[in-house]
């Protein structure tokens, strides 16, 4: 997370905004005015894994957003059974994420599968990770919000539910132009939803990198670096290891997959990055993220099998299973 004056772009921003909920210890406050079932599902199991006590959500609770679903109320009464005080703000537009102190959202993105980058449905989205000031200030006016705002309880869910259905104009004939092709990753549960003939066409692995403190979540940067070229295709999957050198985690945080293969590119990376790990790791692999956590949620690698030793070369190979075992460790 950038800790400016500017905060650090993101389009979708479902698995960090699930692995944050899960960490938290304090509270969870989330704004938005449309929510779907399934990501409210997606929150409540997530939040279950949580400590945190104070849950809130702020939303429209619009006759108008309920008959066409955009704000579900089978998705309040999900938030509502899982300890989620609910409230309402008619004229609520803001979409706003609050993770105790430590993590905060703010953009275009609803709580729903378009909102979030669902698989098959996504808007084009763009927020903005919050500085630490800046969550200070998002707070108080949540705060505020919330304190004008009115409850929404069981009966009153069970009574905009019973509203008529109706279908919704998007997407009818009458809308004008090309959607943008929004480039979606392949999400980690189709991933793991593969025919065994396709899982066992992909190489897994678990690559030792050094943790940047400047920087914590370097890889959505888009590419890694080796000091010899590595032997990933396209399409292979990489459980990223931040080793314990010079007071690293000894944790995996994240899943990546291949885009395009490693070569010699020390001219690139000392462009991209550091010159003088270009002159280390001069060998480039190119790679989008699948899956990722917080850092003080990552795993160990004795959880699924593996030691500090295994990585020692850079990288090792690992099977499937234990890369499905390092996936259930990490709760992605």
């Amino acid at each position: 997370m950038a800790t400016g004056d500017v905060g650090e772009l993101v389009t979708y921003a479902r698995a960090e905004l699930l692995a944050r909920i899960r960490g938290a210890k304090q509270r969870v406050w989330l704004a938005s005015p449309f929510l779907s079932k399934p990501v409210a599902e997606q929150i409540a199991a997530a939040a279950e894994d949580a400590s945190a006590g104070e849950r809130r959500l702020l939303t429209a609770l619009v006759a108008s957003s309920v008959q066409v679903r955009a704000l579900d109320p089978g998705a309040l009464e999900v938030l509502f059974d899982c300890d989620f005080e609910l409230c309402s703000v008619p004229n609520l537009h803001a979409k706003l994420s609050l993770i105790d102190m430590s993590w905060g959202l703010v953009g275009s993105g609803n709580l729903t599968n378009a909102g979030l980058g669902g698989e098959g449905s996504a808007n084009v989205e763009l927020g903005v990770a919050l500085n630490t000031e800046q969550i200070a200030t998002a707070t108080e006016l949540f705060a505020r919000w919330w304190d004008g705002a009115d409850p929404i309880g069981a009966g009153l869910i069970a009574e905009y539910a019973a509203l008529p259905r109706l279908k919704r104009a998007l997407g009818q004939p009458g809308d004008y132009g090309t959607p943008v092709e929004v480039g979606l990753p392949q999400s980690l549960e189709k991933i793991l939803a593969e025919d065994e003939l396709t899982a066992l066409g992909r190489g897994y692995w678990v690559k030792s990198n050094y943790q940047r403190h400047d920087d914590q979540a370097w890889w959505k940067r888009g590419w890694i670096s080796d000091w010899r070229q590595a032997p990933y295709v396209i399409g292979d999957l990489i459980v990223l290891y931040l080793s314990a050198k010079d007071g690293g985690p000894a944790i995996c945080p994240a899943v990546v997959k291949v885009t395009e293969p490693s070569q010699f590119a020390p001219e690139w990376i000392a462009e991209h990055g550091d010159p003088e790990a270009a002159k280390q790791w001069p060998y480039r692999t190119m790679i989008e993220v699948v899956g990722e956590v917080p850092i003080e949620s990552g795993v160990k690698l004795e959880e699924f099998g593996l030691s500090g030793q295994s990585v020692q070369s850079g990288y090792c190979s690992i099977s499937r299973p234990q890369f499905e075992e390092a996936l259930r460790a990490m709760g992605i």
